[in-house]
């Protein structure tokens, strides 16, 4: 007796149930949490901040400021004689940030509000220090109760990255 052994319709419903379930669990693993969301952009926006200090640093005759984008989605850095065009790296890309976008896609959603909302610009004075710039700025999550205050020392223009709880 010949009998062909087969899978029924049953058999790969299952399987292929289980494949779907399966990947819909992992595709959650593999999403940021809204604290590492808020980190990444935390962590690329002080960089940058100490990127244009030290650019101010290398050529304080024009000093380099941070400007803040109006609805809090990123930033981008720009010499004083040139406040609308953002400078560029020694990699050849230029210093604007959209967050959730290229280099900080992880950072989707978050938001970068100053204190006062009305300074979004940051420069620095030819030794380091804080020229003009907010007292602080708050990286958040809008439908989250997570958030980061960042803080400059207008006298050395270091930074201070706290997270309330």
């Amino acid at each position: 007796m010949n009998a062909r052994r087969g899978y029924t319709l049953i058999e790969m419903l299952v399987v292929v149930l289980i494949i779907a379930t399966l990947a819909a669990l992992s595709m959650d693993l593999l999403r940021p949490r809204d604290e590492e969301r808020i980190e990444g952009a935390v962590r690329l926006f002080t960089r940058d901040v100490e990127w244009a200090r030290s650019a101010t640093l290398n050529n304080p005759d024009d000093p380099a400021a941070i400007r803040l984008a109006a609805d809090g989605t990123g930033w981008f850095i720009a010499r004083n004689s040139t406040p609308t065009v953002p400078m560029t790296a020694a990699d050849g890309s230029t210093m604007r940030r959209t967050l959730g976008q290229g280099m900080s896609e992880a950072a989707a959603g978050v938001r970068l509000v100053s204190s006062p909302s009305s300074q979004t610009k940051i420069e620095f004075e030819p030794f380091g220090g804080v020229r003009e710039g907010p007292a602080s700025v708050t990286a958040y999550l809008p439908d989250s109760n997570r958030s980061c205050l960042i803080t400059f020392a207008p006298d050395t223009g270091s930074i201070t990255v706290n997270w309330p709880n």
